[in-house]
């Protein structure tokens, strides 16, 4: 009977971890490659990229995906940590066990709120401290976007796990 119990909580906890390494790597991967092309070939079609001028500039592409990451990654793994707890394929107190999308959206919001605030104010900081139509490359432009999608992804993946993290091991 307890290694019938034991065996299940080594089942429990090897379920929380493959749950974290495959939800990292699906959204880091994908993140940092579509958020490092897209920006390329976008500012490929100039000769140059600013930060707030012209048709395809850098807050163009930073500041929804400062708003729209951080929420989606946080939307779905609580969504995915939720149905984990109703299963019971993950060990979970009760007092942190997810009830309902009310919890969900709120901190998907808060998330998406937080980063944009906090990128357009370095933005706005940059914008201030480098001199007038300063040019900040296309390539280095590009990899900045994917680096930073790729922050978003491990960030926003962890800051929703944490609660969770400590019971499920």
């Amino acid at each position: 009977m307890f290694d019938a119990v034991q065996d299940d909580e080594q089942t429990k906890v090897s379920n929380w971890r493959k749950f974290v390494r495959k939800n990292l790597l699906l959204h880091l991967i994908p993140n940092m490659i579509l958020n490092t092309i897209i920006p390329y070939f976008a500012f490929k079609a100039q000769s140059s990229v600013h930060l707030f001028n012209g048709e395809q500039n850098l807050a163009r592409f930073l500041l929804p995906m400062s708003l729209l990451l951080p929420f989606m990654i946080t939307l779905d793994i609580l969504k995915k940590i939720k149905a984990l707890q109703h299963t019971g394929a993950i060990n979970c107190k009760e007092e942190v066990k997810i009830t309902g999308y009310p919890f969900i959206l709120k901190k998907a919001v808060l998330n998406g709120l937080y980063s944009i605030a906090i990128v357009f104010i370095l933005m706005v900081m940059l914008y201030f401290s480098f001199p007038p139509d300063h040019d900040f490359g296309i390539t280095p432009s590009a990899i900045c976007a994917g680096l930073l999608a790729g922050l978003y992804s491990i960030t926003f993946f962890y800051l929703a796990i944490r609660k969770f993290k400590i019971d499920a091991i």
